[in-house]
Parts: C-alpha cells; sequence; structure tokens
C-alpha cells in the first residue's frame, strides 16, 4: 500500500471480485489485470471491496499494487492489502456465535469460521465431510492461504476467539431449512447472506456476519481513513454489494454493474457494463477514467 486518497480525489473507485472484476472461472484476465495497473499507474484511487480475504486477494491480483485499504470478507475488515493489518473490525456477537455453533452441530451441519486470536486470522475447517466443505478448502488451499487450519472443536473456539464469520455450505435442496434455522438462531442479531455458488453447483452458501460487517459500513470507514469526501463509483454484481450502492448515492456518485448481476443491483445501478466475463468493468473504467488507453491490448 502506497499512497492515500485525498480529499479532493475524484473518484474514489471500489471495486468487488467475484462476478465482476474476476471471469465465472474465478481468474482475472491479462486484460483486467493490466487495466487495474494502468488506472492506478495514472493516479487513480482503486481499491477492492470482497467477500474473500487478503490472501486471497494477494494471490488473484499478484502483480496489481493496490494503492489503498482493501475490505475484505464482506466488510468484516478494512484492510492494508499488503501487510494485513486491520483497520476496523466488525465480529459477531459472542453469544450468537456460541448459540450458532451449538445449533449447527446438533444439526449435523459442519460449518467453517474465520476467527482472530488477537494477533492472527484462522480459516478453521472441520473434518471436510461433504463437497461444500471440500470446494471451499480446496479453493483456498490452491491460493495458499496460510489462514487455514483444521480445528477439532468449534465450540471451544467460539468461546475463547473473536469470530469473524461462520460460514455452511449445504445442498441447494436444504437451503430453506439451514436458512431457518440461521433466522431462528440469530434472531436478527446478525447479517445473513445466502448466495448459490457457481464454482461449485448444486452447493449454497451462507454466512453469518456481524451486524456492522458490511461493504457500505466497511466504505464509510474507508473513505474516513484516507480522507476521501469525492465522489465514488462502486463496481458490483451481487447483494453482498446492495449496502456499498445504497452508500453511493451523491449526485456525482456512480453505481456500476456488470450485466450478469443480480436483479436488485442491476436496479440500483447508474450503468451496466458488458458481462464479467468480457471483462465490462475493467473496460468501462477505462473508457471513463483514460479513454485513451480503453483500446489498449494488455
Amino acid at each position: 500500500m502506497t499512497s492515500a486518497a485525498g480529499p479532493d480525489a475524484s473518484p474514489l473507485v471500489v471495486c468487488d471480485l467475484d462476478g465482476t472484476l474476476l471471469r465465472s472461472d474465478a481468474t482475472v484476465s491479462p486484460y483486467t489485470r493490466g487495466a487495474l495497473r494502468r488506472l492506478i499507474a495514472s493516479g487513480v484511487a482503486l481499491t477492492i471491496a470482497t467477500a474473500r480475504g487478503v490472501p486471497s486477494i494477494r494471490a488473484l491480483l499478484a502483480d496489481v499494487e493496490l494503492p489503498l485499504p482493501v475490505v475484505e470478507l464482506g466488510g468484516a475488515y478494512v484492510s492494508d492489502p499488503d501487510t494485513g493489518e486491520h483497520f476496523v473490525h466488525h465480529t459477531l456477537d459472542r453469544a450468537v456465535a456460541v448459540a450458532l455453533v451449538d445449533a449447527l452441530e446438533a444439526a449435523g451441519i459442519e460449518p467453517a469460521i474465520t476467527s482472530w486470536d488477537g494477533t492472527a486470522d484462522h480459516v478453521n475447517h472441520g473434518p471436510l465431510s461433504t463437497d461444500g466443505a471440500r470446494w471451499f478448502h480446496d479453493e483456498k488451499a490452491a491460493l495458499n492461504d496460510p489462514r487455514l487450519r483444521y480445528c477439532a472443536d468449534f465450540r471451544t473456539l467460539v468461546r475463547t476467539h473473536d469470530i469473524v464469520l461462520i460460514r455452511l455450505s449445504v445442498p441447494d435442496e436444504d437451503a430453506d431449512h439451514a436458512a431457518e434455522l440461521l433466522d431462528t438462531v440469530c434472531g436478527g442479531r446478525a447479517q445473513i447472506l445466502a448466495v448459490s455458488n457457481g464454482y461449485c453447483p448444486g452447493w449454497t452458501e451462507f454466512g453469518a456476519h456481524g451486524l456492522l460487517a458490511d461493504k457500505g459500513h466497511a466504505l464509510r470507514a474507508l473513505r474516513t481513513r484516507v480522507g476521501h469526501t469525492g465522489p465514488l463509483m462502486v463496481c458490483g454484481d451481487h447483494l453482498n454489494d446492495l449496502p456499498m450502492f445504497r452508500h453511493a448515492t451523491a449526485p456525482a456518485d456512480r453505481r456500476i454493474a456488470p450485466a450478469n448481476a443480480h436483479p436488485d443491483i442491476l436496479a440500483l445501478a447508474t450503468d451496466v457494463t458488458e458481462p464479467n466475463d468480457t471483462d465490462g468493468i475493467a473496460r468501462f473504467l477505462l473508457t471513463e477514467l483514460l479513454p485513451e488507453s480503453a483500446e489498449l491490448a494488455f
């Protein structure tokens, strides 16, 4: 991380990853990589807001030097993309985490739990007893995520560590039951997000976050930290981007969605680009901010 966005910076560009900058195979194309490098080198204040963690951001954008803090884990953290230092923490209420883990164990549902021990983050997994759990683990392992570790006792974990995210993967046919369980246990004391897993068909992913752990709250904190008061250009495709879109409501702000975005995102978008699989967001940003570079090959 090399610089900050001053109060006169125009605009601050905030991009989601999956479904937005990433293609459907979870890769970043050479064109998008080159576009991000060109934008940043030209002085555009650009950062990432994603459900992924810093290790995944680093791996996916290894040749892109991000100049600003990033929003990770869906807004639970605002962090330095180089060191992983967290500037903002939004964790789950401990009583909620304890009750949810107890309920999941009773229901036979294996979670993966992101925790903070006061020094480091950990992504704690169980025995990987389902295809959904194995996909989650293997995707992180393929990116050499150092946070991964086996946990034999989730009940003790949630009573002794700060809990950032409780994630579960269930077959699509069990999604309604899982949603009901989460709503009953959390009782409005956590944010619950559900999404069909496009990378592992047949499985639905649920995440339970703290009440302030969303991209809208995180974007407010990020702007305060870097001293940005100018317009926003927020780019996203799915429901966890809604708080970010709802934050970007000043007259000069722009809410940019690829054509593949969720209907609720498209309904709020000021601009709709080509789909993620044809690098729509990167092409749009270059056209709008550096039109002389839009047709370059990277």
